[in-house]
């Protein structure tokens, strides 16, 4: 069967790496594309490169670039589809939904994003199954839930094996450092030099704690050289790198999850309220906030002994609660296969 996967974002790769492998074991064909987007060509064929890998499209800027830029690729997509005989699509959201309508081929959009209203009605619209965490009340006939998160296809203990060996890479041990990420025009990226930013790093610098920082704007960069570790991505183990972190700091909503369900104390400062980091929050692996005083406040109480309880409250949950997100994956996909 000729399995198509449309990815959008450098997490989408990890999403779907681990299907990608097992329906490649099954004797599937796999093809890949992308839309062009910071790195993540280069994310691709680093994790990916023994697949076909085809660019098609470029992310813009602004509602009508956005919008004129997606229905030209879903023309180039619909090509694509025909010229290599695909029969199923599957993408995080809906992106190649359209094309896969109008070539009446199965889509799977998976997604885990309600508040972004326009991708997610979007996706539900023109997807042959729409499925996505059951945090997300919305449900109609296309939809299909899970109980947990996408990160899980990848952070599950079936897939994610750690080793403290990247961390002589960077001359740091476990628990002595922190692990932040910073993500372009969200809360603590304000004025380059004045900014949350700068503040927290300062306050991590006083517990004696090393500081590994993930910066999408690297235009930042000459700003936190001095203080910071700063990562040049793709990192070849990001995952142990943030599982033996004390606590972490994310104005990313992602990197946010991916730390609190590997038990690192998280505090997301991103400011945006969403329903399937709610369950985080309620467990006690997240904490919310864009507050300098109260993050500061919060920082104070992260020990050791903070992060083994948290440790222990995430492995409990996954093993008894929430779902591998691989195995979720290819149940979907495995509905449609010949």
């Amino acid at each position: 069967m000729n399995i198509l996967f449309d990815i959008n974002h450098p997490v989408d790769v990890n999403f779907f790496k681990n299907a990608i492998l097992i329906l490649q074991s099954q004797g599937n064909n796999i093809h890949i594309i992308f839309r062009e987007r910071g790195k993540l060509e280069k994310i691709l064929r680093y994790e990916l490169g023994q697949f076909p890998i085809t660019m098609i499209g470029k992310h813009k800027h602004g509602f009508v670039k956005k919008i004129s830029s997606q229905l030209h690729r879903d023309y180039k997509i619909i090509t694509y589809i025909k010229k290599n005989k695909i029969d199923l699509i599957a993408c995080f959201g809906g992106t190649s939904a359209i094309s896969s309508w109008y070539c009446r081929k199965p889509y799977l959009a998976f997604d885990d994003d309600f508040e972004y209203k326009i991708p997610f009605y979007h996706a539900n619209w023109f997807s042959t199954r729409h499925i996505y965490p059951d945090f997300i009340e919305f449900s109609n006939s296309k939809t299909f839930k899970y109980y947990g998160f996408k990160e899980l296809a990848y952070l599950h203990p079936n897939y994610l094996k750690s080793s403290d060996r990247i961390l002589k890479k960077y001359s740091i041990l476990p628990d002595e450092y922190v692990f932040v990420r910073e993500i372009a025009n969200v809360s603590l990226n304000y004025q380059e030099n004045n900014s949350i930013l700068k503040e927290l790093v300062n306050e991590i610098k006083k517990k004696g704690l090393k500081i590994i920082l993930s910066l999408e704007d690297k235009n930042l960069k000459d700003n936190y050289i001095d203080d910071c570790i700063i990562l040049e991505e793709p990192v070849s183990d990001i995952y142990s790198l943030l599982y033996y972190s004390l606590f972490a700091v994310s104005s990313g909503d992602t990197v946010a999850r991916e730390t609190a369900l590997l038990g690192v104390p998280t505090i997301y400062t991103g400011g945006r309220t969403m329903v399937v980091n709610e369950a985080l929050v309620a467990e006690g692996l997240m904490f919310e906030s864009t507050n300098v005083k109260e993050i500061i406040a919060f920082m104070d109480t992260l020990t050791i002994d903070k992060k083994k309880k948290n440790r222990e409250n995430s492995v409990n949950l996954i093993e008894n609660k929430w779902e591998n997100t691989t195995t979720v994956i290819l149940k979907h996909i495995s509905d449609f296969l010949k």
